[in-house]
């Protein structure tokens, strides 16, 4: 399959560094500590709702094929993840754009982030034309993606409506 492996040395032991895509469901509980983290980074303070997966929701989209759940682990540990959705695009027939959901790799682990973006990029080139983000306001990282070859189309905005 599309599962990348990378030796890394860490601490004077050679440890594997692993990325490939898993079934949202068979992860979610190992990745729930990230998922806070990242969650805590700005989505918490803007929405003001906890966090509150849904689940079936999630295992539809998983089983459509249209959430793709990429787990990058050090020694079977989850250190970092990327989700994306991927879908067709109305307006450009036969093309599909992917969206990230969410990326996180924990501080601790930042040095091997670049794995993870190649896998990704990897990855969603042979499922789609087209791939988006946000770039978070208050964790700014603009350069390095221009640096991987985004560009700027657009400014997301983004309202509370209710209680």
């Amino acid at each position: 399959g599309a599962r990348r492996q990378c030796h890394a040395i860490n601490h004077g032991t050679s440890r594997m560094i692993t990325i490939d895509r898993e079934k949202w469901a068979d992860c979610i509980n190992e990745l729930m500590p990230l998922c806070e983290q990242v969650f805590a980074l700005v989505e918490a303070k803007i929405t003001s709702l906890p966090l509150d997966f849904d689940h079936e929701l999630y295992n539809e989209l998983d089983a459509n094929d249209l959430l793709h759940c990429i787990v990058m682990r050090d020694g079977g540990q989850p250190i970092g993840f990327h989700w994306v959705v991927i879908s067709a695009m109305p307006r450009h027939k036969g093309h599909n754009q992917a969206h990230t959901d969410a990326i996180f790799v924990l501080p601790e682990h930042r040095r091997h982030s670049s794995k993870l973006l190649h896998f990704s990029q990897e990855y969603i080139q042979t499922r789609a034309s087209f791939w988006t983000l946000a770039n978070l306001d208050p964790n700014d990282r603009a350069l390095m993606w221009y640096k991987k070859g985004f560009v700027p189309i657009e400014t997301i905005m983004f309202k509370k409506l209710g209680g």
